[in-house]
């Protein structure tokens, strides 16, 4: 409580204090400029709990959040996110492939329909992946963009979303606008590669 009122005082009056180690370590993580370059090399991850399995980059690592998520990150990305989780910085991973896994009860409805009662998207298009209907969007949420492929598991107990950021960019009057999708190619390859593991 006391470290709270020093660092509200802080903010308010404008003096530096030194601050606790762990808000210190948090300046100091890597902040990688540009992507790795993925290896044509593959390798597979594979989830026991939901039967699943996905190849990324052989030079590329993932990380699990939550026992639900899977953070697909080249090299330096991972190094950030390592640190960030150690020091439990109060920010979020840098920019990644995201392999989420949701508990559902979707009753008759398609994934589109599924999709589309649970907030705002625009859906780009439908497709197969691991042998299941599967459904494009994008979502937009205070100029955060993200790209996202969802499609049920074959028991359709869970719902599978592997999504990634949209960069941004300038347009030729100076505002930003939405770029291309953040690493497409391991983007691409993680859903082109989803498949499900009978036991």
């Amino acid at each position: 409580m006391r470290l709270k009122a020093i660092l509200l005082g802080t903010a308010l009056t404008g003096i530096a204090l030194i601050a606790p180690s762990n808000l210190v370590q948090a300046q100091v993580c890597p902040r990688p400029n540009g992507v790795v370059p993925p290896t044509n090399a593959t390798r597979d991850i594979r989830n026991e709990r939901f039967n699943y399995r996905f190849k990324i980059p052989a030079n590329y690592k993932t990380m699990v959040v939550n026992n639900d998520r899977i953070l697909v990150l080249d090299p330096k990305r991972f190094e950030e996110a390592q640190c960030l989780a150690r020091i439990r910085a109060g920010v979020e991973f840098p920019d990644s492939i995201t392999v989420y896994t949701a508990s559902v009860n979707p009753g008759n409805r398609s994934v589109a329909d599924f999709v589309r009662q649970r907030t705002p998207v625009t859906i780009t298009g439908t497709r197969t992946v691991a042998n299941q209907t599967a459904v494009s969007y994008t979502t937009d949420s205070m100029g955060y963009g993200e790209a996202h492929v969802a499609f049920f598991t074959p028991n359709r107990r869970y719902m599978i979303t592997v999504s990634a950021p949209y960069q941004s960019k300038q347009n030729s009057r100076g505002e930003r606008v939405r770029g291309d999708i953040f690493n497409k190619s391991v983007f691409d390859t993680v859903v082109s590669s989803f498949i499900f593991v009978r036991r």
